[in-house]
C-alpha cells in the first residue's frame, strides 16, 4: 500500500493507453489486459504519476498549484485512497 511518505511511479512504464473525455477517462493496461474508468480527479493523479511527480507530497502540492486550493485533509485522503486503488489495480507500485 502507498503511505504518505512512499514513492509512487508506474507499475509498468508506457503500458497504459488513454481514452479521455469531458467527465473522465478509460485507461487499458496493456501489461495486465484491463480497462479502468477513472473520474476526472483520479485520472489527473494518474497523469501526475506518468509525467513523473514522484510520491504523495509532491501529488498533493502539484494539485494545489494546478488547481488554485489549498492542501486540506479532504485532499490527502483522496490522494491516499486514489493511490490504494492504483495499487491494488496494479496501475502503480512503490519503488523498493
Amino acid at each position: 500500500m502507498a503511505t504518505a511518505d512512499g514513492s509512487i511511479r508506474l507499475a509498468v512504464p508506457g503500458a497504459l493507453l488513454w481514452r479521455e473525455w469531458e467527465d473522465g477517462c478509460v485507461v487499458f493496461n496493456r501489461a495486465t489486459g484491463e480497462t479502468h474508468y477513472l473520474d476526472l480527479f483520479t485520472s489527473y493523479l494518474l497523469r501526475l504519476i506518468e509525467a513523473g511527480v514522484d510520491g504523495p507530497d509532491a501529488l498533493a502540492s502539484t494539485a494545489c498549484a494546478d488547481l488554485g486550493g489549498e492542501r486540506t485533509p479532504l485532499l490527502d485522503g483522496r490522494i491516499a485512497r486514489a493511490l490504494e486503488n492504483f495499487e491494488t489495480l496494479a496501475l502503480v507500485e512503490r519503488d523498493p
